[in-house]
């Protein structure tokens, strides 16, 4: 791999996500996967300095002090910067760009939100309850709309991390909160995954406010079991089943430690900090 400057001694510190960057590719890795950092923020001179001194990148340090000179905007700092890394394809930088539009206008707690919505949706399930946590201890009552949100989507990251009851507690809240009707029916799903089915039927029983739900729930467990029977993981359990029926215990195996490995990486990669 071809890298840009050098690496430095001295770290340079993003105090709004607690974050030391050692080179500039860093900060490109930094700046591609939080669009929602890029904001005025951004715009340090202390950071162009580091990048002449600590990183040897003289002509990038000119180019970001000829952008502070003319006023520019922080969209266009950070793409001189991602530009003279050729760090970025076209499209990633118009899906930065796309971020940034929509950022325009917001207040600083809804900005905060939408950065924990695209770790959702980018698989960063761990960061991003450690954004909304962040969030809702600084969130004033003027913002309170945004919580039903809030925990909804951490009742999904919760879920998608197999963590049913924490997932269950959140959509709640976010269903109490709203009344949305989504949110409830998340709330029973993640019901439905912790409980056996007597223990199911029973909660429902108990709980008759809930009972349309769960007819829509019954129709998305129907779906998905539909959905798994023509997937991939249905195909490879029956390979894996076809070889254990044959005795060839080598190649059985051989697929399970895959799969293993495979869900492995995937769960570090939910569950990663930064």
């Amino acid at each position: 791999m071809l890298c840009t400057g050098r690496y430095a001694e001295t770290p340079y510190f993003f105090e709004s996500i607690c974050v030391n960057i050692y080179c500039v590719e860093e900060l490109c890795y930094l700046l591609a996967s939080n669009p929602f950092m890029i904001d005025a923020e951004i715009m340090d001179k202390k950071l162009a300095q580091w990048l002449d001194e600590e990183c040897g990148l003289v002509e990038l340090s000119h180019q970001l002090f000829t952008l502070f000179r003319r006023g520019s905007q922080p969209g266009i700092f950070a793409g001189t910067i991602l530009d003279y890394v050729n760090y970025c394809s076209r499209e990633d930088k118009e899906r930065i760009d796309e971020v940034l539009q929509n950022n325009v206008g917001l207040s600083q707690y809804e900005r905060q939100k939408k950065q924990g919505d695209f770790l959702i949706k980018n698989g960063r399930y761990q960061m991003a309850m450690a954004e909304y946590d962040r969030l809702l201890l600084q969130l004033p009552q003027t913002e309170g709309r945004l919580r039903p949100s809030i925990y909804h989507n951490m009742g999904v990251a919760c879920c998608r991390l197999f963590q049913f009851e924490n997932g269950a507690r959140y959509f709640r809240k976010a269903y109490e909160l709203s009344g949305n009707r989504e949110s409830g029916i998340c709330f029973l799903l993640a019901v439905r995954q912790q409980l056996g089915d007597g223990e199911y039927i029973s909660f429902i029983a108990e709980n008759e406010t809930y009972y349309e739900f769960s007819l829509a729930v019954e129709k998305l467990m129907e779906k998905a079991r539909g959905n798994f029977e023509a997937g991939r993981e249905k195909r490879m359990l029956s390979a894996l089943r076809i070889y254990k029926e044959e005795g060839n215990a080598a190649s059985y195996y051989e697929e399970i430690d895959g799969i293993i490995s495979e869900l492995k990486d995937k769960y570090r990669e939910n569950v990663a900090q930064q």
